[in-house]
């Protein structure tokens, strides 16, 4: 009778622990963090109209007024284009033209609210590959208050949007809606490059017995793909012409950008830059960085880690990129909360790793700055903090891969 009365009392215990757990868990829920993350983007989008005002180095991203010049292009009748350096498809500008209707600080409302979506979309990704509600509440919550996602959104830089194109459409692959992804796909590369790199993985995911004959759901992603590309570029050139080729397309495959930037192959170009570049450059350039994004689509396209191969390419592509500056760290950062479950590292790792992300950053930011502000002659110490970067990247790129358990 007393080892029941006992064992009654450590069930009933146990229980009240786990109901104290649930809604000590549930205090907050993921959508009241939505509010409360968004209503910190709005503090920031109002604190940036004080600091432009204020500070020599504005808060708003220099592009934003660039997609806002666009966007009172195409209101008079004309070309986004006629806006120098406006260098991104009609569509952006199109989609800003509230900031000169409604109000100037629309756009950087909207990136936020895109923002908020993208860890909505983060939380619906993991719970497909067989998380526990709990577990995707918290990486969407690394999203939700990440500060890089912040500031980038409330700076009005429209990485935001790309990022969610390319998360909505693996979430459409894993959902089996093989045209809407292709559709969403072709979307996402017209609005940005770099989803390209993420072709072959997807196509790969999908493949079945023989690796080489295309199966009826690849067949559905590419043909979807290319009809979307190809309509949207097809639209376009008809309303703008050859400059909307050269200034949304060919210029980011072609770009050469001798500003300092944290690419390892900054120095090379900017001593080349009056020069024609050669083969072997070009090949040094680039063959590196496709041999990994190839090698990485073909390890690991299954269906469990596909977000893996989309987020280890996303740092290759990075990495070796000619022109790398931070917003782009979004490319891969965006990824990494759908991946987290899956790391098996110790802390002291992490933060070593971290660490050592920060101050190679630091370490290239300061050596910018002696340039930038001092009016120093730093290039040679700009490159080789870019050398010192790039060798941490690749060792926190190889880490992950030790430590990723799938």
């Amino acid at each position: 009778m007393t080892k029941q009365l006992t064992s009654n009392i450590k069930i009933t215990a146990k229980t009240a622990m786990k109901k104290k757990s649930i809604v000590l868990n549930n205090v907050v829920p993921i959508w009241m963090h939505c509010v409360i993350a968004f209503g910190i983007r709005l503090v920031f989008i109002t604190y940036a109209n004080y600091h432009d005002k204020y500070f020599k180095v504005p808060y708003t991203d220099v592009d934003y007024k660039v997609y806002t010049d666009a966007a009172r292009y195409i209101i008079k009748k004309g070309s986004p284009y006629d806006r120098h350096t406006y260098r991104y498809t009609p569509l952006l500008a199109l989609l800003m033209a509230p900031n000169v209707h409604i109000h100037p600080d629309f756009g950087k409302v909207f990136f936020s609210i895109v923002d908020i979506l993208v860890a909505k979309l983060m939380k619906k990704i993991l719970i497909f590959q067989n998380f526990k509600q709990q577990t995707a509440n918290l990486c969407a919550l690394l999203w939700l208050y990440n500060p890089l996602a912040i500031v980038i959104s409330t700076r009005g830089n429209a990485d935001s949007l790309a990022v969610y194109l390319v998360l909505w459409t693996l979430y459409l692959l894993q959902n089996d809606q093989y045209i809407m992804a292709g559709i969403v796909h072709g979307l996402s590369i017209h609005f940005r490059l770099y989803p390209l790199a993420f072709s072959l993985a997807m196509y790969l995911y999908l493949r079945e017995d023989n690796i080489f004959i295309p199966n009826v759901k690849q067949l559905k992603l590419v043909i979807s793909c290319i009809l979307t590309l190809f309509d949207l570029t097809a639209l376009f050139y008809v309303f703008y012409g050859h400059k909307f080729l050269n200034e949304s397309l060919i210029y980011h495959l072609i770009r050469k950008d001798v500003r300092h930037n944290f690419s390892v192959f900054f120095y090379m170009l900017y001593l080349s830059a009056n020069e024609e570049p050669s083969i072997v450059q070009k090949i040094f350039t680039f063959l590196p960085q496709v041999a990994i994004l190839v090698a990485l689509a073909f390890r690991y396209s299954t269906k469990e880690k596909l977000p893996f191969a989309m987020f280890t390419q996303a740092i290759t592509m990075v990495t070796f990129n000619p022109v790398m500056t931070s917003q782009y760290f979004f490319w891969f950062l965006s990824l990494l909360p759908i991946c987290l479950p899956y790391f098996k590292m110790s802390i002291t790792r992490t933060i070593l790793l971290l660490a050592a992300w920060i101050l190679s950053q630091s370490l290239w930011l300061f050596a910018a700055y002696l340039l930038e502000f001092k009016g120093l002659d730093s290039f040679d110490y700009i490159w080789g903090a870019g050398i010192v970067f790039f060798a941490v990247n690749i060792k926190v790129l190889v880490d992950l891969i030790d430590c990723y358990k799938a």
